[in-house]
Order: structure tokens, then sequence, then C-alpha cells
């Protein structure tokens, strides 16, 4: 009985990992030959002292204020840029014979890349196919 106590005692142990908040990992600064730093866990002297550090969790953190500012500023400006007029304007009906020559092309490349393609050519009709959308989505509408 008492066998079994300490096997299931040390099956509990060894299966629920121990919480590792209690350990504690020293970063030390050390500017080696060149001006070249490095941040290792061992001391590069007897005289250096770790850094101090003033979060130690790791993982997900929000934005500080002033890049939540930078990442507004950027959205708005691809909002405006989304919502302006692409290329010249254009009469409702008519379209270029480049616009409609890359229309074809760009079907050419979908049926493709539908049926099937050898391997290496496959790289080569993805960057047809990149090209030829963002051609019609800058010059036509």
């Amino acid at each position: 009985m008492r066998t079994f106590i300490c096997l299931a005692v040390t099956a509990v142990f060894l299966v629920v990992p121990l919480p590792a908040s209690g350990v504690r990992a020293d970063v030390y600064r050390c500017v080696l030959d060149g001006g070249h730093v490095s941040y290792q866990q061992f001391p590069c002297s007897n005289a250096s002292k770790p850094m101090e550090l003033k979060d130690r969790r790791s993982g997900w953190s929000s934005l500080r204020p002033g890049e939540q500012d930078l990442l507004s500023r950027y959205r708005k400006k691809d909002a405006a840029r989304r919502r302006k007029p692409s290329g010249r304007l254009k009469q409702p009906g008519t379209e270029t014979s480049n616009c409609s020559n890359k229309r074809k092309q760009l079907e050419a490349v979908r049926s493709k890349l539908k049926r099937g393609y050898k391997l290496k050519e496959g790289d080569e009709l993805h960057r047809k196919h990149d090209i030829y959308t963002e051609y019609l989505r800058q010059f036509c509408a």
C-alpha cells in the first residue's frame, strides 16, 4: 500500500507542471569587441551587474499610447487611399483595349490555375495573376 501511494504521488509530480514564477534569470548586457552588444545569462566580467528589467512577463501586451496613435493614423491613411478613385476618370461602359487584353490574360491564367499546371509553372502563373489583378485594380474600373 505504501508503495502504491509513493508511486501515485511521484506520478502526480511528474505529470502536473509546477509554476515557474519563482525562477529568476538575470540578464547581463555586454559590449564586445567592435562595439557589438550582447545580452546573455552569465556575467561578462566580475564587475558586471544584472540589468533591471521592468516587466518580466512574456506574451501579448497592448500597444503603448504612441503606437496606438501611429496605428490609427496608418488606418486613416489606408481608408482614405481606398476611397480615392483609382487611375483616370472614365466614362461608364468604355474600356480601353489594354484593359480588355489584361482581363483576357487574367482569365487565361485563372483557367490554367484551375485546370492544373506543372510544378515549375506555378510561381510564374501566380506572379502573372498578381500582376494582372493589380493592373486592373489600378487602371481599369
